[in-house]
């Protein structure tokens, strides 16, 4: 499975992202979470997190061996995000609705590949 986050749609703290992320993986249910844009089914027995979080995407495969501590201390130490990735403001309705049309035109673009 693949989860897309947008980090820049919600404006939260980091460790709100990390908590809100540790309690999809642990009771395994798609949360309604402004900040989750997709969740794909890929066949693939892990979860594969592509986190945007201001500029910068990082992509994070959650394995048997570090599922425990993404759930519980938070995907942050897994990924090389630099600091200021995190410093992100709270978004407007403009910034809302071109991120999820910008979202959905790149996965309509690429369907028809």
């Amino acid at each position: 499975m693949r989860v897309i986050i947008n980090r820049n749609l919600c404006g939260h703290p980091p460790f709100a992202c990390e908590k809100c992320f540790g309690e999809f993986l642990l009771k395994g249910a798609y949360p309604d979470r402004s900040c989750m844009l997709d969740v794909i089914e890929d066949g693939s027995d892990q979860v594969t997190a592509v986190i945007t979080s201001g500029p910068y995407t990082r992509e994070l495969t959650i394995t048997d061996d570090i599922r425990d501590q993404v759930i519980y201390d938070g995907y942050m130490k897994f990924t090389d995000f630099p600091d200021d990735a995190f410093e992100i403001p709270a978004p407007s309705g403009n910034d809302i609705r071109r991120i999820i049309h910008e979202y959905a035109d790149e996965k309509a673009k690429q369907s028809a590949e």
